[in-house]
């Protein structure tokens, strides 16, 4: 499966569990937080937000390879909603302060 496949069929999952639709049993998961003071993340943000249109996958470019291949599908999920959460933040922040 192509690392396009995996990430859609994560966030087809995550879709289905937050409308509860999700047909396995939860299950309580370990998983690093992520910090959201990341200057090497933010940077990815704001090039994103400069190259919107070079950029096909968002999610593969902001999310680490090495950490997705070593977590399991429960973990590959948290870590696909926490990296969301994180770019929305850093997305507004940027944005504030663009605008000022």
């Amino acid at each position: 499966m192509k690392n396009n496949d995996i990430l859609k069929s994560f966030a087809l999952r995550a879709k289905n569990k937050l409308l509860g639709k999700d047909t396995r049993e939860s299950v309580n998961t370990k998983i690093k937080t992520i910090s959201f003071r990341d200057d090497a993340f933010k940077e990815k943000v704001e090039y994103l937000m400069d190259k919107e249109d070079e950029i096909f996958n968002p999610m593969h470019f902001l999310m680490d390879d090495k950490v997705l291949k070593s977590l399991d599908s429960e973990q590959k999920e948290r870590y696909l909603l926490t990296t969301i959460d994180k770019y929305n933040r850093f997305k507004n922040e940027i944005t504030m302060e663009r605008s000022c």
